[in-house]
This record gives structure tokens, C-alpha cells and sequence, in this order.
């Protein structure tokens, strides 16, 4: 751990935690929170594990998808909170001195009897991860339907993801936010993340993450997740279940799409480093989700169907995930972000498409006159 985040840790153990004022945040985030414990070191290009299966080391870094993109909508400026289970334990106390420490909201935090998740990563030399987790009746996975409230659903816009719905208790919880954010006018983001091997059967996980995109605005996932739910790399499979949405696709390394309403737009993704890929898809999140937010696009609106919005977001996207795979730890490399701050706000100084149009038009005009008198 660098010297800040250790002494941070260290008074975060006898400081309580403060809520954060109770005005309605931008975003909320619904499912797991948790620890994710490292290796200290990653094996070297060709090494073998047979001598030493795993490390002897670990730093602990924060984990759980729904809170990581909170924690980079945060750094960004857009204002979120969590809604998730954690322990009434030492793990428990220090995710939400986390949270609140990166500005996210920690009031919809469930305090629970069930220890707090945790799950070991290792990391092969090309920074891909391995998960061995420690999150059986955790408090992450043990968030009931009636511990979600109405005040929960109240945001602009709510996330979820598919591990929310792996169990009967958890999907009714899952089900219960969805319908609170419905109630206050709230729009979905879904995150498939897909943990195939955290389900019961292939066929429950396919008609459970299948109910759940129906009810999205934006549904984002990669090849990876649509091949762990149809076999295939095919987004067919978004056409059938979750025809009125957005769909963000991303294939790391080779950039990533957005197609709806807008058309379709695509953008290469930024060369790095990769040190550490276990949150660039989480990142990837909250910076795309941020460019929407300050763009006021929404479903049907002008800005939702202007494809410069979203080359953006995918642009933003893209610069928050080089920063995350570039350290250890799915939020620890989210720092010196007043390169993302700068495309966010740029958005905003974007012309109407119809104004870009007649300006379009005038120039071409003006080019055409300016052409023939020089003949």
C-alpha cells in the first residue's frame, strides 16, 4: 500500500463513519461491496506456479463492481452512494471509511450480523485476474427485500448488476431496488459482469440476467460476458432481450461500441500498460456514465440520440480504464483525472445537431462561393 492510503487506513480505524448530507445522489449503485486482497507481486512472463501456488503476500484493495463505479463517478464529480451489505466487523467499518473518504455516499450502507465479503486475487503476467472468493452468506449476498427503501431508488439514474440476481433472496432484494428506482422516475444501467461459475445452472443465470436487461436504459457488457451467456460473440442475444436499450460493448484491447438510438459510434481503446485489469470494466463505467450525466441524455431526448455524446462517453470510458489497469487495485489507479474531467466537460459546449448541421451547411456554402470567384 503507498504511505497515504496507510495512514488514511490507520485513522479510519477509530474515527466514526459520517453520512454525507442527505440530498439525492446522481447515481446510486446496488449489489456487492467487498475487499479484494492481491498478490504482491504478479508471476514473470513463463514463470510456473508449482513451487508457490499463491502468494505468501497480499494488499487489500477495495472490490465489489457496484462499488468501484461509484468510487470513480465520485473522483469524477458526480455525486453517488451504494446501496449494499456489509459486516459489523473490522472489513466492514473500513469500506465505508473507503467510500466516504472518495465522496461516496454511505447512508444506504446495511450494517449486518454476516461478515464482510472478501476475495483473493492473483494475477497471471499480462495483469489478467483469477478470483478465488470468500463471500459464502457474506453480507454482500445477504441484502433482503425489506432493508431497501424507497429513498434508495431516488437518482437520477440506479446500477446493477447480474451477481445481484444468483440467488432467490438476493434477485427478490435486486427486484425490490429496481422497482423503487422505477417508482422515482429513476433510469437503469445494467453491468452483465457475468460470474458464471457463482450460479447454480447456465440456463437459471440465462433467464435471470435475461429479465434483468429488459428493464434497462443502457446495458453494457463485453464478448467475454455475451460468451459466458450464449456461447457465442453475438449481440443478438441484446436485439432479443433488451431491444429498447443502449448497449455499450467492449472488447479490451480493441476498443469498444455504443449502438442505439443514436446509431452506432465506436472508438480504439487507449495502448497501456496492463498491470492489473481486474476494474477497467468498472471504471469504464463511470466514465461513459459521466458524459451522459453532463450531456442531460436521457431516453428520447436530443443529446441521448446525438452520436457525438456518445463517441465521447466511450472516449472517457476508455482514458478511465487505462488508469485502472495501470496500478494494482480496481480504483487505486483512478487518480490525475483532469484529462477525463476535460472530455466530460466538454460535452457540454457541443452545438445542438441541428445548429452543427446549419453551421455545416453555411460553411460549405461559404467554401462553394469562396471557390467560384476564384475561378
Amino acid at each position: 500500500m503507498s504511505g497515504k492510503r496507510t495512514a488514511r487506513a490507520k485513522t479510519n480505524r477509530t474515527r466514526p463513519v459520517r453520512e454525507t448530507p442527505r440530498t439525492a445522489p446522481q447515481v446510486v449503485c446496488f449489489g456487492e461491496i467487498l475487499w479484494d486482497f492481491f498478490e504482491r507481486s504478479a508471476p514473470k512472463s513463463g514463470a510456473r506456479r508449482s513451487d508457490e501456488p499463491i502468494a505468501r503476500e497480499f494488499t487489500r484493495e477495495l472490490g465489489g463492481a457496484p462499488a468501484n463505479v461509484a468510487t470513480g463517478l465520485a473522483r469524477l464529480g458526480v455525486s453517488s452512494a451504494v446501496v449494499g451489505g456489509i459486516g459489523l466487523d473490522a472489513f466492514g467499518e473500513a469500506l465505508a471509511h473507503h467510500l466516504y473518504d472518495d465522496g461516496v455516499s454511505t447512508r444506504f450502507l446495511v450494517r449486518m450480523p454476516n461478515r464482510t465479503g472478501i476475495t483473493f486475487v492473483t494475477r497471471d503476467a499480462h495483469g489478467e485476474p483469477s478470483f478465488l472468493f470468500y463471500r459464502y452468506d457474506t453480507a454482500d449476498v445477504s441484502i433482503r427485500p425489506e432493508q431497501v427503501t424507497r429513498e434508495m431508488g431516488r437518482a437520477e439514474w440506479v446500477l446493477v448488476g447480474s451477481s445481484t440476481m444468483m440467488t432467490p433472496s438476493l434477485a427478490a432484494a435486486t427486484d425490490r431496488f429496481l422497482a423503487v428506482a422505477e417508482e422515482a422516475g429513476a433510469r437503469i444501467v445494467v453491468d452483465l459482469n457475468v460470474r458464471e461459475h457463482m450460479w447454480p445452472s447456465k440456463a437459471q443465470m440465462r433467464a435471470a440476467v435475461a429479465q434483468l436487461v429488459k428493464r434497462a436504459s443502457i446495458v453494457k457488457g463485453s464478448f467475454a460476458d455475451l460468451v459466458a451467456l450464449t456461447g457465442r460473440r453475438d449481440i443478438l442475444w441484446l436485439a432479443d432481450n433488451a431491444p429498447r436499450a443502449a448497449w455499450i460493448v467492449t472488447q479490451g484491447a480493441k476498443g469498444a461500441s455504443a449502438l442505439g438510438d443514436h446509431g452506432f459510434v465506436a472508438r480504439p481503446a487507449r495502448k497501456t500498460k496492463c498491470v492489473d485489469a481486474t476494474g477497467a470494466g468498472d471504471a469504464f463505467i463511470a466514465g461513459a456514465l459521466a458524459v451522459l450525466i453532463e450531456a442531460g441524455a436521457t431516453p428520447g431526448n436530443a443529446a441521448w440520440r446525438d452520436e457525438r455524446v456518445w463517441s465521447a462517453a466511450l472516449e472517457a470510458g476508455h482514458v478511465m480504464g487505462a488508469k485502472a489497469v495501470s496500478r494494482v487495485g480496481s480504483v487505486t489507479g483512478l487518480v490525475d483525472l483532469g484529462d477525463v474531467r476535460a472530455i466530460v466537460k466538454a460535452v457540454k459546449a457541443l452545438p445542438s445537431r441541428e445548429k452543427a448541421k446549419a453551421g455545416a451547411k453555411a460553411r460549405a456554402g461559404a467554401n462553394a462561393k469562396a471557390t467560384k470567384r476564384a475561378k
